[in-house]
């Protein structure tokens, strides 16, 4: 990752999940597929003009075109009891799931932890592939799930053994465009992309301003503290946004120039830095203004502050539904599992209210989509301020209507990469 110490630590807390993650979205954002992997992809455009083509034939899903994935076998069996002994393989993130909390569900049911790590989506989806990991659950993204399934790396789950999915998650992530039925996964995450920024520092309130965007293009002032994402889909997208293209998964080159050009001119204008360290730096005043996760505002709130800093003057501004990025990610059951009933059960534990509370407050910054889980609770609980209160997502930010980076064809992913490529080396 891009002007990122590895050896830095927060001013009073010991380093959290979340960042990891952002660190893996990058390096995914700026690579191709693993070679390993491409066998399962379908190297051709879209089969028409709304609903481009994916691995195994599958269309790739967009929140106004929802996909129902085929089904490669038959669910688990309802009923039956949990397999105990031998070991329970996570895969997931590094540092994007609280230890603690996994090694509490494996002695509860008499397993041994094992918590296996990658950097990226890319290095996942091949180990599974080559069998080189064998594991019980993996944590998956939406824009690679059909790749999963078409590979078929995942199961398909019985809710029977998920109550919580429905008890607790947010309904229109129950039955999410990308897994209609939630078939195969159930979410974990929440975030959107906005603007985070020091009100101590910067005169304008961005969140007034009639387009928030153009402050990047305004902000010669404060050249030297200005920051946009280390990401090849976040930055072009910011550029998107700010002449109000919403198309974000557009394969026009013609768009994705324009979209380079708005950044390259940035340069100039503020030099912006390139990086996805605003979870560190905005909270100890190295930056300014920055391209910004809500994630990363929380979990400066929570984990970096310098002694003598409430955290008052951190903000957030994200567009509404519709006008501004949303992600999120999810569990599935691994096809490797030699403990499917346990791998169902691993997936319900984690949409438990008390451990999907802990696991964000204490663990990673980012949001699960719990009903329980909202701005006036969190608020309440003094686990985010009022003034970061605009980072906090709600079931009315997801479902259809909104914006998020999808799965591009091989095509789409190599025009984004080359721009993306062009800004951040200057050329």
């Amino acid at each position: 990752m891009k002007d990122r110490d590895p050896e830095a630590k927060p001013a009073s807390t010991p380093m959290r999940g979340s960042f990891s993650r952002r660190k893996a979205l990058k390096t995914l954002g700026g690579a191709g597929l693993a070679v390993s992997a491409a066998p399962f992809i379908v190297r051709r455009a879209f089969a028409d003009s709304a609903q481009p083509m994916g691995p195994g034939g599958i269309p790739l899903a967009r929140p106004d075109h929802p996909v129902t994935l085929p089904m490669y076998e038959d669910p688990l069996k309802a009923g039956m009891a949990p397999e105990t002994g031998g070991d329970f393989v996570v895969y997931v993130y590094a540092d994007y799931i609280d230890k603690g909390l996994v090694n509490e569900f494996c002695k509860t049911h008499g397993v041994n932890m094992q918590l296996t790590t990658y950097d990226s989506q890319d290095e996942a989806i091949t180990k599974q592939a080559t069998h080189a990991v064998r594991p019980d659950v993996v944590n998956i993204t939406p824009d690679r799930l059909a790749q999963g399934v078409a590979g078929k790396l995942i199961k398909p789950i019985n809710h029977s053994y998920i109550p919580n999915l429905a008890a607790n998650v947010w309904e229109g992530l129950q039955s999410p465009f990308y897994d209609v039925g939630s078939q195969y996964t159930v979410p974990y995450t929440v975030y959107k992309t906005g603007i985070g920024w020091r009100a101590d520092k910067i005169k304008e309130d961005i969140a007034k301003l009639e387009n928030p965007w153009s402050i990047f293009w305004n902000a010669k002032e404060y050249t030297g503290y200005v920051g946009v994402l280390d990401d090849a889909r976040e930055s072009l997208v910011m550029a998107m946004l700010y002449r109000q293209f919403y198309d974000i998964n557009t394969e026009d080159p013609a768009e994705i120039d324009k979209a380079l050009a708005d950044l390259k001119a940035l340069i100039p204008i503020c030099n912006p830095k390139i990086n996805i360290t605003e979870y560190q730096t905005l909270a100890t005043k190295q930056s300014w203004l920055h391209e910004s996760w809500s994630g990363d505002l929380l979990g400066a709130y929570v984990n970096y502050l310098p002694a003598g800093d409430d955290g008052s003057a951190l903000r957030f501004w994200a567009a509404p539904k519709g006008k501004g990025p949303i992600q999120n990610d999810c569990w599935a059951v691994s096809a490797s599992t030699t403990k499917p009933v346990l791998a169902h059960m691993f997936l319900n534990y984690i949409l438990d209210q008390d451990v999907a509370f802990n696991n964000f407050s204490k663990f990673t910054g980012y949001q699960p989509p719990q009903k329980s889980m909202t701005a006036d609770a969190l608020i309440a609980k003094g686990i985010v301020p009022e003034t970061l209160r605009t980072a906090v997502m709600g079931p009315e930010d997801v479902g259809a209507g909104c914006l998020q980076e999808c799965t591009l064809t091989s095509t789409g992913q190599k025009l984004w990469q080359s721009a993306y490529a062009k800004f951040n080396s200057g050329t």
